[in-house]
């Protein structure tokens, strides 16, 4: 039973971000390219985040947990609200819509997704693999670090079965994160309001750091289900967002009309 959802889990994180962002193609009759935008920019800002992050983990942690939360929530804000501020203002500046911040949010989360999935996916199985072995005889892990491979196997397959979904319920809760915050950061620019992008970094640092620090403090179900909160609030903003995208439009079609009568 526990093999059977750890595969829905893992295909779930790579096909559940294609599923929606079909519907939402269809719906609003995006291009792929949008979609395919948003993952470029999630990928791209991991280059130097994530080498910074794994360089400078002994140093975060000797601060303390709460420190240690705080930086990497405010590291995964800027590296990321940057990437999405770049690829508004210089690469995609004809994306102006509502409907095209959803989409390329939808890329940039639906492409973390797929990836952790294909990982969670390699996971199973090299676990599937390691537990009928004597993994004294597999060559890459070291003698000493034996007795603790042999208990990351057991805790792998004693894993409650409700915990096993856990990550692609993570992941459907991060893709509303990362739709607010596209959207967030496109209103930022087209409507000229810099605070917008300054607060979807500051809410992005709040949702990473919560859960980094909540994540040593209470247990794995009760932090998803705050980080569902979280995913819940984001969905808000991104409806809530939505007349102002159109207030913008009616705004400039009344520039535009102003124009043609003038000249």
């Amino acid at each position: 039973m526990l093999e059977t959802v750890y595969v829905i889990n893992f295909l779930g994180m790579i096909v559940i971000p294609v599923i929606v962002a079909v519907i939402v193609s269809r719906k609003f009759k995006l291009s792929w390219k949008l979609f395919l935008a948003g993952g470029i920019t999630f990928i791209a800002s991991q280059v130097l985040h994530i080498p910074l992050v794994m360089a400078l983990t002994s140093t975060f942690k000797s601060w303390g947990i709460v420190a240690y939360a705080i930086v990497l929530g405010l590291l995964a804000g800027i590296f990321e609200e940057t990437a999405r501020y770049i690829l508004f203002k210089f690469i995609r500046k004809d994306s102006k819509t509502w409907d095209e911040g959803v989409f390329i949010g939808l890329g940039h989360g639906g492409t973390e997704a797929i990836i952790l999935g294909v990982l969670t996916a390699l996971t199973f199985v090299n676990m599937l693999i390691y537990r009928n072995m004597d993994l004294s005889t597999v060559p890459s892990i070291p003698p000493d670090q034996l007795a603790l491979a042999k208990q990351q196997v057991a805790a792998y397959w004693s894993m409650p079965i409700y915990l096993g979904l856990l990550g692609m319920v993570e992941r459907i809760f991060a893709i509303c994160l990362h739709v607010s915050l596209s959207v967030m950061v496109l209103y930022s620019i087209i409507g000229k309001k810099p605070l917008w992008f300054w607060s979807a970094l500051l809410w992005h640092a709040i949702v990473d750091a919560a859960a980094v620090y909540l994540g040593q403090q209470i247990s794995m179900l009760a932090l998803e289900g705050i980080v569902g909160i979280f995913a819940l609030i984001s969905l808000g903003i991104v409806f809530w967002m939505k007349p102002k995208f159109s207030e913008l439009e009616g705004i400039e079609a009344q520039n535009l009309l102003n124009e043609r009568v003038t000249s």
